[in-house]
């Protein structure tokens, strides 16, 4: 697992020699994973020479050459290929039907979903079910595709309805711009792939990635689709394939900021509960977000927190995983933490904490910069909490453990915040952890690391990527157990190293968790939805059970609280 290269092709039509001729020289030189065909494998007519060709592909004389998956398209399979496939998932060698309809994984990683046919239309005239063969579904049959939850790739016959929502580039001669069917577009919003392949009627056509409207069911990035729609073999240019090689690791980069979602909520965002009301906040009930947010309001016209995630006071907000409120910002536990639940013992919660301030950056947009002395103020409390968390790690490891805290901070972020993970202590003591975050800053040729001092706010505003690294100090330690250090003296030593982001500079936002999962070994959850926790299927309780044991962990620790 880790990096394939793929090659996607357009409908072949019937044409298989030319596809698979191309195909194979191209294989020749690139040694790609695998293929993906899009749309119609097979021509709509029976002509002799695609005949001879179907027979000369099953019978082995055309050769399929690497790995290549395919589903239907608009057109019915030949009665042959048809009854091949309704009782093998191979037509050939090589060759892998995907369904009409259906979720796989590849020996590589790669997670595919796809949909094959046209949606019926008239449903209430349509009786039984789509056969495994058909060109057709169900629009019940697309919402069954959502519970794959993502996708590296997303393989749709049919386009998205309104997917030309906000881009800059022209369709396609020939194509109508109503083209495509909300089923489509619904399943593109649920899984949100990283890529999502159609075929075209007419010429290639590829918009700008676009980001997905925030669910507000996590503190990372909006996730961002690329999608591109292929053109038949029969095109008179190569616009019919296109290659590219996925990191399952991690997103691909974006070289410009990705566009808005082209599509519309389909149901109203839920509605916020009252903050009372919820048993995360009982504890804050007589001074609590909303009193303390209200304290340093500031005059002027506010941007509209309610699409970012970190914020609390909007509907639908992760309350369950806070755990502390400061005057300044919150401590909360990170969904999709990095570690497993297993791998610090010591502690009663995974050792992936977020540290989240309550000023929603893009309010600077709308205001003007914030004072000196408020982002001064800000950052203070943080580093309290960062101390206090770091801390209470050291302690409840008996200095087995440290801490690692990365932030990036860029201009244009919607709301800033910085994470601390657990780690071995000889792994901080002996530089392993700032030589991997130096060797990896390499690997993406971003600027040189500088150190820093821990205790201090750097020169630079914005656009920046910084690391702090703690251990205990033995003897602070010892004192603290025996009830001897004042709440407010640090009881380990902390470093601290960054490098300035250019503004121009294309950034892995998944950089701090890539450096830490190598340091952990735990490669396979650098995508945070490959680390989702869940209890008896279920994810809110497990995400609670996680918070209750850093707050537990946390409580003597919790400056906030006393």
């Amino acid at each position: 697992m880790g990096t394939a290269k793929i090659l996607v092709v357009g409908s072949v039509q019937g044409e298989l020699k030319k596809a698979f001729e191309k195909i194979s020289k191209l294989q020749a030189k690139q040694n790609f994973a695998l293929a993906i065909i899009v749309g119609d494998l097979f021509s709509p007519d029976d002509k002799e020479n695609n005949s001879n060709e179907l027979e000369a592909l099953l019978s082995g004389q055309i050769t399929v050459p690497l790995p290549t998956y395919f589903t239907v398209g608009d057109n019915p399979f030949p009665e042959n290929v048809k009854a091949k496939l309704e009782s093998e998932t191979d037509l050939c060698p090589n060759f892998y039907y995907l369904g009409r309809k259906g979720i796989m994984t590849t020996t590589e990683g790669v997670r595919l979903v796809s949909l094959g046919g046209r949606l019926i239309q008239d449903e209430a005239s349509f009786t039984g079910k789509p056969g495994n063969c058909d060109p057709a579904y169900l629009d019940n049959e697309a919402r069954g595709l959502h519970g794959a939850h993502s996708a590296h790739i997303l393989i749709t016959n049919e386009w998205p309805a309104n997917i030309q929502n906000g881009s800059k580039i022209g369709l396609p001669e020939g194509v109508d711009g109503s083209r495509g069917t909300q089923s489509i577009s619904n399943l593109c919003q649920a899984l949100k792939p990283w890529y999502h392949f159609s075929s075209s009627p007419a010429g290639l056509w590829e918009r700008e990635p676009f980001k997905h409207i925030a669910d507000y069911n996590s503190l990372e990035e909006p996730s961002v689709t690329r999608f591109k729609s292929l053109p038949s073999v029969a095109a008179s240019t190569k616009e019919w394939m296109t290659a590219f090689t996925l990191d399952i690791s991690r997103p691909p980069a974006t070289v410009e900021p990705p566009a808005e979602s082209p599509f519309v909520r389909s149901s109203p965002p839920r509605k916020r509960p009252a903050l009372d009301d919820q048993a995360a906040y009982r504890r804050y009930a007589d001074e609590g977000y909303e009193s303390r947010h209200n304290k340093r309001a500031r005059k002027g016209p506010r941007s509209d927190p309610s699409d970012c995630f970190m914020c609390l006071n909007k509907p639908g907000s992760k309350t369950h995983l806070v755990v502390s409120l400061g005057e300044e910002s919150m401590v909360s536990v990170s969904r999709g933490p990095l570690p497993l639940p297993m791998t610090f013992p010591r502690l009663s919660f995974t050792g992936h904490v977020m540290i989240i301030p309550y000023y929603h950056a893009a309010d600077e947009m709308a205001q003007g910069k914030r004072t000196l002395q408020e982002v001064a103020t800000e950052f203070k409390e943080m580093s309290k909490f960062r101390k206090a968390l770091s801390a209470m790690v050291g302690s409840k490891s008996h200095g087995e453990l440290g801490t690692v805290c990365w932030e990036v901070n860029r201009t244009g972020i919607r709301h800033l915040h910085w994470q601390v993970i657990a780690c071995p202590t000889d792994r901080i003591k002996k530089g392993m952890v700032e030589a991997a975050f130096k060797v990896k800053a390499e690997q993406y040729r971003y600027p040189a690391f500088q150190p820093c001092d821990a205790d201090s706010q750097l020169a630079e505003r914005s656009d920046y990527f910084r690391v702090w690294t703690w251990m205990a100090n033995p003897v602070e330690l010892a004192d603290h157990t025996n009830g001897n250090v004042a709440d407010e003296k640090d009881l380990g030593v902390a470093q601290s190293i960054y490098f300035p982001l250019p503004t121009d500079l294309k950034f892995n936002i998944w950089f701090g968790r890539e450096v830490m999962a190598g340091l952990l070994q735990l490669e396979n959850r650098v995508n945070w939805m490959d680390a989702l926790l869940r209890k008896d299927g279920s994810e809110q309780a497990a995400e609670e059970e996680e918070a209750d044991g850093l707050r537990a962990d946390f409580e003597e620790f919790d400056f906030a609280m006393k």
